[in-house]
């Protein structure tokens, strides 16, 4: 395909120039299935556009716009195992990217800002593909694309601390949904969401506390040796607190609840006296 060919040849283009006529390709293929087209190129050249000013102000303020309208991000979402899959999740992507242009450049308009913002706190709420590679397709990783969304919005300066429990809510969510072990490091990427909230005081030491409280007592009291999925659901658990201990600066007090958390993991299953 002659659009793709020259697609291509902008991905280490520099000075990097986005036409009209590329962008709307790259707008209408976000989603592509075809793997290294989607992930290698379109997205690639999302990421220039913003960062490497490969886009007029007109073109970004188009991308906000019509990632909005398109609506990508839930496009058959109560459908399992389908190709919307890597629309969604790329969707999720080109959302992280705006947002975290807009953290530092503020394009958006509030409304958009605001719909970007709800979309990144409710999509892991209700996405179902847990998906990692496929096989002929490339990358669905719906449960690491979402978080990197979740994470943009949640580290953003005007972010609503109102919307915190939904921050919270995404990643209960997922652990309550699981029941097969992630293989794609998706813990650590839900992490990274959380620890953005918390370096930038979005989220306070109280709600993480409250939280992690909560969330660890109920994995427990719906833990059982005979259930394999409430073992996975704990082992991702751990996982996340491990991720969250190493990534908090040293002197963090959100430190202290994770390590406490990690410990108890241990005694629980008998590794620690």
């Amino acid at each position: 395909m002659a659009m793709t060919k020259e697609l291509a040849a902008l991905v280490d283009a520099n000075p990097l120039t986005i036409t009209d006529n590329e962008l709307t390709f790259m707008l209408d293929h976000i989603g592509d299935p075809d793997g290294h087209l989607r992930d290698g190129i379109i997205y690639t050249l999302f990421g220039r556009g913003f960062f490497d000013d490969g886009f007029t102000a007109d073109q970004r303020a188009e991308v906000a716009q019509t990632v909005l309208d398109r609506r990508d991000l839930w496009r058959d979402i109560e459908k399992a195992d389908t190709d919307a899959i890597f629309g969604r999740t790329f969707t999720a992507l080109v959302g992280t990217l705006i947002l975290d242009y807009d953290r530092e450049h503020s394009f958006l308009t509030v409304a958009q800002r605001t719909a970007y913002f709800q979309w990144a706190v409710t999509y892991l709420q209700q996405e179902k593909d847990y998906r990692g590679y496929v096989s002929g397709h490339g990358w669905a990783h719906a449960v690491a694309h979402g978080a990197d969304f979740l994470g943009a919005a949640v580290r953003h300066p005007q972010f609503s601390q109102k919307l915190v429990p939904d921050v919270q809510k995404s990643v209960v969510t997922v652990l309550r949904r699981m029941t097969a072990p992630f293989m794609d490091d998706e813990e650590q990427r839900l992490a990274a969401a959380l620890v953005f909230g918390l370096t930038v005081g979005n989220i306070s030491v109280q709600e993480w506390t409250d939280w992690l409280t909560i969330e660890h007592t109920y994995l427990w009291d719906n833990y059982a040796n005979d259930n394999l999925p409430s073992y996975y659901r704990l082992s991702a658990w751990l996982r996340i607190m491990q991720n969250a201990y190493f990534l908090l600066p040293q002197r963090d007090p959100n430190r202290v609840s994770c390590l406490a958390f990690i410990n108890d993991f241990y005694q629980q299953m008998g590794f620690r006296g």
